[in-house]
């Protein structure tokens, strides 16, 4: 095992053998580098009783995205305990006493598989079956009502708080003019929506690429560290994102066409699709795509990062989020 970890092996068997009580082994510690955001490692942990597949999630030490670990581990808990498909988060380590930085400790969904972003018709013949389990699932989410805990822990962005925080993150990262982005800005501010109704627990990055599946179904919704009280209408806008469609935009995430999605979601959550500012929502996507990416781009240019999915991400995905949010905006003001 490489020295660094053998490291947070070391750490981790610590952590854990404080929380459990007794000697912990721990074995094929891997690391997944699908995400950008966060660093994500598998492992086995062996007791006297057993083994434990379990998956630890832990800031880096840059990252592109500011997140709470706090902030995910409360919104995967509060999911898990409505039910919803998701890992049952164990531990959390807030203040990064035990790792180094913030993290927290769930269990391993074993044998589900997310779709890559170039896989084509990554669900095959479930692929019907999946958005159904999907779209419902989100709607589940949405029809929970965010009690004191939750306006405690997750923050609260309406869309002219969400749109304040893109632009920021624009701000502070662009290396250039980014013209698109801007007149996308513009444009957003101008036309901020009303509320689509009562403000909900949303997910913050519901897309391909972000559940499981397993043997043809719907196994686990994953990557809550954008978690927030928001409009739910955001969640169904970044699944719909042409980016996230595998090449056919006529269904959502790569599963149901878009009137079957939302009705499975409006059956689910008890809300109304709020079809008046669904251009304004897909709009926001697109920025937001657009705002990640760059931001991806500023951490490999800075040398920050250098993870290769962020050098990835400042060259395919921005162009492509550049050239769809210019057609929208085409669109918009046509």
């Amino acid at each position: 095992m490489p020295e660094e970890s053998a490291g947070l092996a070391a750490r981790l068997a610590a952590w854990l053998e404080a929380a459990w009580g007794g000697p912990v082994a721990i074995s094929d510690l891997r690391r997944f580098h699908g995400g950008a955001a966060r660093e994500t490692h598998a492992l086995r942990a062996t007791t006297g009783t057993g083994s434990h597949r379990l998956v630890v999630r832990r800031d880096p030490s840059s990252s592109l995205i500011a997140t709470s670990r706090a902030v995910e581990f409360h919104a995967l808990a509060r999911a898990h305990a409505a039910g919803l498909p998701v890992p049952r988060p164990l531990l959390l380590d807030a203040k990064g006493d035990w790792l180094g930085t913030p993290a927290f400790i769930m269990e391993e969904v074993e044998g589900g598989q997310a779709a890559g972003l170039f896989e084509p018709d990554p669900y095959g013949s479930a692929r019907e079956a999946v958005g159904e389990a999907l779209f419902e699932s989100l709607g589940r989410l949405h029809a929970l009502v965010p009690d004191a805990a939750d306006r405690a822990m997750l923050p609260g962005q309406d869309a002219a708080g969400r749109l304040a925080w893109w632009r920021e993150t624009i701000a502070r990262h662009a290396a250039g003019p980014e013209p698109v982005a801007r007149a996308a800005l513009r444009w957003l501010e101008r036309h901020i929506p009303p509320p689509s109704g009562p403000p909900a627990i949303v997910h913050g990055d519901f897309r391909s690429g972000n559940f499981l599946v397993r043997d043809g179904r719907l196994a686990a919704l994953l990557d809550w560290e954008m978690a927030h009280i928001g409009d739910p209408m955001e969640d169904l806008a970044w699944a719909a994102d042409p980016l996230w469609s595998h090449g056919d935009t006529s269904r959502l995430a790569a599963t149901l066409p878009p009137a079957r999605a939302i009705a499975r979601w409006e059956a689910a959550s008890g809300r109304r699709f709020a079809h008046d500012s669904w251009a304004w929502w897909r709009l926001f996507a697109g920025l937001q795509g657009l705002a990640i990416w760059i931001s991806s781009a500023d951490e490999v240019a800075s040398r920050r990062g250098h993870d290769p999915v962020l050098l990835f991400a400042g060259l395919y995905p921005y162009r492509f989020h550049n050239a769809a949010v210019a057609r929208m905006l085409c669109e918009v003001a046509a």
